[in-house]
């Protein structure tokens, strides 16, 4: 992410005004290159644990089944066509000629399946191909949280920490080496939240500087768009920011502008925002530019009845009739399933969902277990849910600078689910917001074993052993994320909790 501001606390009032609500005076961090080895280093780590053997297995594992074959069609014809009976079965086979002629019903936006056709288009309809770009941007994401921490605390251990928490966390090892839809949505939530910091920062500088152009906002939409185009829970993502955006800009115009304030804010900051959920919905509506020039896809010749209508409004009303029947779909879905999670325990990884399970005798023992289970790094989620409760003392008692958006992100990824307790849902939907987890974690993680000293760019043998204790931990549980075969009883040995099972 972008070098945080050097500001002089001592004559910026509306730094010392953030600073005011934070539990320490953090320093700033050293400036330039040094800034990026850490959240470099994290990175590379990531990159150690998600590529090797990503074609492992050799299978679409769990709802690659769909999105795999859906991002094929999405390159051969533009939109999702239904496939043979035996397509599965073929597409392993190294045949990609696996689609009929009518059109399927997909009840996600396109965008996340042309993530994964980029890889098929550049590596084939292969497990490698199709997990390759996912895997990228989980990779990516490590980055990105450590340097939006980095900004968030201005510390280059917190940054650092909370990238090396996500690169040793088993479920976003898992799903960056899994084709779905959840870590391109993760990723793209995150470029939105690190343009928002960024924003937010440089709306300080304004107060000392001429006015200048806010690009990093014009960022937050766009990755907002792509987000929304991948799923549509990324919605939540676009109200939270949003609100935290205009508060920031309140605070900034009444320590800016003392006359007025309210007005000014309505005017300058509040009206220009309301044009922004216009801007996703067009960014949303491009993403399915496949299914507007096609002529067979889903819904594509649906027409309200009434009589002739222009050929853009017929296109229009049978993708709005599309995405009733979507939501229908979404709001509806009760189906039992085996690894169904109550969203109540998703924070404690209570009950995460197995991808993919084999027997087959290929470690060399009588019995064996071949695993890919989305399976959180016990230290970081446990731990990380007793921080995620401090952290929300700090933003709601004390408007903690770094804490209130930290928990705004956990909670606009984690709160709209609990209103569908009911509907089938899965631990693994929580990739989402687990990097804001992990910022949460890296913090407090800090000040306890700081003893909240204020000098916050300095590590201590505590944090060392803390950080040593979760990367163990990842060595222990790795063989079950990224499906390396092991003897049975080796594999229950993992078996911690009995719901993991």
């Amino acid at each position: 992410m972008t070098q945080a501001p050097d500001f002089d606390e001592a004559t910026d009032p509306i730094e010392t005004q953030y600073a005011r609500y934070d539990l320490d005076r953090l320093g700033m961090p050293q400036n330039g290159w040094r800034g990026w080895l850490g959240p470099l280093a994290a990175t590379a780590l990531a990159a150690a644990l998600r590529l090797p053997r990503l074609g492992t297995p050799h299978q679409l594992v769990f709802d690659e089944t769909y999105y795999a074959k859906d991002a094929l069609s999405l390159l051969k014809f533009g939109y999702e066509r239904k496939v043979v009976k035996n397509a599965n079965d073929l597409l392993l086979s190294g045949n990609s000629n696996i689609f009929d002629s009518g059109p399927a019903y997909i009840v996600h936006p396109p965008l996340g399946k042309w993530v994964i056709a980029l890889g098929e288009q550049l590596f084939g309809a292969t497990p490698f191909g199709w997990r390759i770009m996912v895997a990228i941007l989980g990779i990516l994401s490590v980055l990105i949280t450590a340097r939006i921490t980095r900004r968030l605390t201005r510390s280059n251990v917190i940054g650092t920490t909370a990238g090396l928490l996500v690169a040793l966390d088993g479920l976003h090892i898992a799903m960056s080496r899994t084709a779905l839809l959840d870590t391109p949505l993760s990723f793209f939530v995150l470029c939105a939240f690190g343009c928002l910091i960024i924003d937010r920062d440089r709306n300080k500088e304004r107060a000392l500087t001429a006015h200048s152009p806010r690009l990093a906002r014009v960022g937050m939409v766009i990755f907002l768009g792509l987000a929304t185009a991948t799923k549509w829970s990324a919605v939540y993502f676009a109200a939270t920011f949003g609100v935290l955006m205009l508060m920031w800009d309140f605070d900034n115009r009444r320590l800016r502008q003392p006359q007025r304030i309210v007005t000014t804010w309505l005017r300058k900051d509040v009206l220009p925002a309301i044009t922004m959920p216009f801007w996703i919905l067009g960014i949303y509506l491009t993403s399915w530019v496949g299914w507007f020039h096609s002529t067979g896809a889903w819904s594509r010749n649906w027409i309200m009845s009434g009589g002739p209508h222009p050929k853009w409004m017929s296109s229009l009303a049978g993708l709005l009739h599309y995405h009733h029947d979507m939501y229908k779909f979404h709001t509806h879905l009760t189906s039992p399933h085996n690894y169904k999670a109550n969203p109540l325990g998703w924070p404690l990884m209570i009950r995460p969902t197995s991808f993919f399970y084999e027997t087959k005798p290929t470690c060399g023992a009588a019995r064996c277990a071949q695993e890919v289970i989305p399976l959180g790094n016990p230290i970081t989620w446990w731990g990380g849910a007793i921080a995620l409760i401090v952290i929300g003392y700090f933003a709601f008692n004390r408007r903690h600078s770094a804490a209130t958006p930290i928990i705004a992100g956990f909670l606009a990824g984690w709160v709209p689910w609990l209103w569908y307790i009911s509907r089938t849902t899965f631990t693994f939907y929580s990739i989402v917001f687990f990097p804001f987890t992990a910022m949460a974690a890296a913090l407090v993680l800090y000040q306890v074993t700081h003893r909240r000293a204020l000098n916050s760019d300095t590590w201590n043998k505590k944090l060392i052993g803390v950080i040593s204790a979760v990367a163990i931990l990842a060595i222990f549980f790795y063989p079950i994320t990224a499906a390396i075969s092991l003897p049975w009883d080796m594999w229950n040995l993992r078996m911690w909790v009995p719901s993991w099972v």
